[in-house]
């Protein structure tokens, strides 16, 4: 009998570490495909720019879960843009997220924040987006339609754009922890 109840302790035991330990990926989705995550709206868009400001390009991307077109060289703003491209398979892009949260928590409304979807399919994005919590719009490439115009040989990549469209830093690879980005863009883009 006593047998009996320390192999079921044992199995209990094991059962319980198993699941304990399971080995999430930064970069995973979440489990379920539906998703009551409301993606935050793009900005509006002159969509007949033909001519690039400064760095930003003059392409038309549909806006990650709404149905609307963004050309990148039609926003209109007075403030600072940061830009990231991301993807859902990124992991360092999943790490960035908490740096880029902070940022936006923080910066917003001094500085513009938009997203590039890169490389990825819509539901991944979406999926991506909301484990993530991204707290600002993002349009999709998944055609990698901006590959040559920005140079893009790996993710993540983010741009820091003053309010006239001129590049003032490209980051490529990992941003930093979160309060190191906000004094970088403090420093780059605000109190220059």
């Amino acid at each position: 009998m006593k047998v009996r109840v320390k192999t079921l302790v044992l199995l209990a035991v094991s059962l319980i570490a198993i699941a304990c330990s399971s080995n999430e990926n930064r970069g995973e989705f979440l489990e379920s495909n539906a998703t009551n995550y409301l993606t935050p709206k793009c900005p509006t868009s002159e969509l007949e720019t033909k001519n690039a400001r400064g760095i930003i390009a003059p392409a038309v991307l549909e806006c990650l879960g709404h149905d609307q077109l963004v050309n990148l060289a039609g926003i209109q703003s007075d403030k600072p843009l940061v830009i990231s491209f991301w993807a859902s398979w990124c992991t360092i892009c999943a790490d960035d997220a908490i740096a880029f949260n902070a940022a936006f928590k923080k910066l917003n409304g001094k500085v513009n924040f938009l997203g590039i979807a890169y490389q990825d399919n819509e539901q991944n994005s979406l999926q991506a987006s909301y484990k993530w919590q991204l707290p600002f719009a993002s349009v999709q490439d998944p055609r990698s339609l901006l590959r040559e115009f920005y140079g893009i040989t790996g993710l993540p990549i983010t741009l820091l754009v003053d309010k006239n469209g001129k590049l003032i830093e490209r980051i490529n690879g990992p941003i930093g922890q979160p309060q190191e980005f906000i004094n970088r863009i403090n420093e780059k883009l605000i109190s220059y």
